[in-house]
């Protein structure tokens, strides 16, 4: 899952030749805050609507040596995990993505960023979802494959995230079963502890959400 994969070209570039008071009109008619500069095919940076505001005559072009714009962008190369580090760190509405020659290639949207999302935790597959809660050194994907493979199922989806304060892992499993109680007692028999699980339809809808929700609160978007 790289960057180039999650380009998008719905969202059009601005040049050097428009005046802020059009990139702002641009920004709003797309509801992002941010837009990829060009001057001909060469990516110049990231103009930002705050930015812009500050401009003190609004007729001005953003390509005049008083607006500055910021470097930021990936490669489309990059791995999708390092794109979602990007925009967070940085706060973007969207994030450009460049060809290996340093050519622009298009942006990656925050619809886009949901996509990706959607895909790393395969909401798409069918199956049941484990939450877990463990010990930092207890933690042991190997350990945890193996008691869901010894109860006849696969993992399609694992990721971890440490708790609130830091001395536990709140460990997400998504397996291709809906037939978990197997698998629970087998944790139970190894001293895991299960927080929560879905198996529903609408539990899954509502654990996705609430997964989302998390993404963009942890991104400040």
């Amino acid at each position: 899952m790289l960057a180039k994969d999650f380009v998008s070209d719905l969202i059009p570039a601005v040049t050097v030749m428009e005046s802020a008071n059009q990139v702002v009109r641009r920004m709003c008619e797309f509801k992002v805050s941010h837009l990829p500069v060009l001057e001909g095919a060469d990516y110049l940076g990231l103009i930002s609507e705050k930015d812009i505001r500050n401009l003190a005559d609004q007729n001005q072009l953003i390509g005049a040596n008083s607006v500055r714009f910021s470097e930021t962008s990936v490669m489309e190369s990059q791995h999708i995990y390092e794109v979602i580090d990007t925009i967070s760190r940085h706060d973007l509405t969207v994030l450009p993505v460049l060809t290996s020659g340093k050519k622009y290639l298009g942006c990656i949207t925050l619809p886009a960023l949901v996509k990706a999302f959607s895909l790393l935790c395969a909401a798409g597959q069918p199956g049941a979802i484990l939450v877990l809660s463990l010990g930092l050194q207890d933690y042991s994907p190997t350990m945890l494959s193996r008691i869901i493979e010894d109860n006849h199922a696969k993992i399609v989806s694992l990721y971890v995230i440490p708790d609130q304060n830091g001395r536990e892992l709140i460990v997400t499993i998504k397996v291709n079963t809906q037939e978990t109680s197997s698998i629970m007692r087998s944790f139970d028999r190894y001293g895991y502890t299960v927080k929560s699980y879905y198996l529903a339809n609408s539990q899954l809808d509502d654990f996705y959400r609430t997964r989302y929700e998390e993404l963009m609160k942890y991104m400040n978007i």
